[in-house]
């Protein structure tokens, strides 16, 4: 899924992808590759959109996991 996909403000969207952040695969590869950046990047965006992003991965684990 797409950043823009979600409903995240200009500012955040900007932050993720100045770090290589362009979707939310991004995110979870980046953890593993790049915890520092991505952290940093996930500490600098609004909180809202934090947390949204948070629950869009959430339910994507809870997919996955209920579907093997």
């Amino acid at each position: 899924m797409n950043l823009i996909d979600l409903e995240l403000s200009i500012s955040s969207v900007h932050i993720l992808q100045m770090a290589g952040i362009w979707d939310l695969e991004d995110i979870i590869t980046m953890m593993d590759t790049h915890p520092a950046t991505t952290s940093l990047a996930l500490a600098r965006i609004k909180p809202e959109d934090f947390a949204e992003i948070v629950a869009v991965i959430k339910k994507r684990t809870e997919n996955v996991l209920d579907n093997p």
